[in-house]
């Protein structure tokens, strides 16, 4: 979907850039572009002579603003629902309890560092993220194993979601090297 999105923004920004060139006079070297008008005469003609034409028109253009703000809003929901879940405050209270058991346990667990997880969704399709950080030696498929045998299923049925789905990725630990610092050395004359 991004892509289509992509390329459709790429062409709008061609034909404006292209629209705004050839009023400016741009491509005059093919022939007086800038010094006709911006519509065909004909179709000048025909709006005119026409009652249903420009109704019609500015109808259609309602319904692609109408389609374009809806889309809009869908992402600003999408988005709204991965960082506050549309749950009650019951359940968030019982998912903050059991995450909080959740990250012990997965961290106990032989090569984890790290763990972040996150309840997301709509309260009709809740599903829960784990960022899970792992040492370089780890076996993933032995933890991914082991979460799903015992710390996701207490959660589970803490949270009272027995068919909650749960995306689970994994991440290197890397280590960052801090830069040594330098003692500064005293002057010599």
């Amino acid at each position: 979907m991004r892509i289509a999105i992509a390329v459709t923004g790429t062409v709008l920004l061609l034909a404006g850039v292209s629209a705004a060139a050839a009023g400016l006079g741009a491509f005059d070297a093919f022939g007086a572009v800038s010094g006709r008008p911006l519509l065909d005469p004909a179709l000048v003609r025909f709006a005119a002579d026409t009652g249903w034409f420009l109704p019609s028109a500015a109808g259609a253009a309602e319904l692609l603003a109408l389609a374009g703000q809806l889309w809009l809003v869908l992402q600003v929901r999408t988005l709204v629902h991965k960082r506050w879940p549309d749950l009650d405050a019951e359940t968030r209270v019982r998912a903050r309890h059991a995450g909080e058991d959740l990250g012990r346990d997965v961290r106990s667990l032989p090569g984890v560092e790290d763990v972040r997880l996150r309840l997301t969704g709509t309260a009709d399709r809740p599903r829960l993220l784990l960022d899970v950080s792992c040492t370089g030696d780890t076996l993933v498929g032995e933890v991914y194993g082991e979460l799903g045998a015992g710390p996701v299923e207490r959660y589970r049925r803490a949270v009272g979601m027995p068919g909650l789905p749960v995306v689970v990725r994994f991440r290197p630990l890397v280590e960052r090297k801090r830069p040594r610092r330098r003692r500064p050395q005293p002057e010599t004359a």
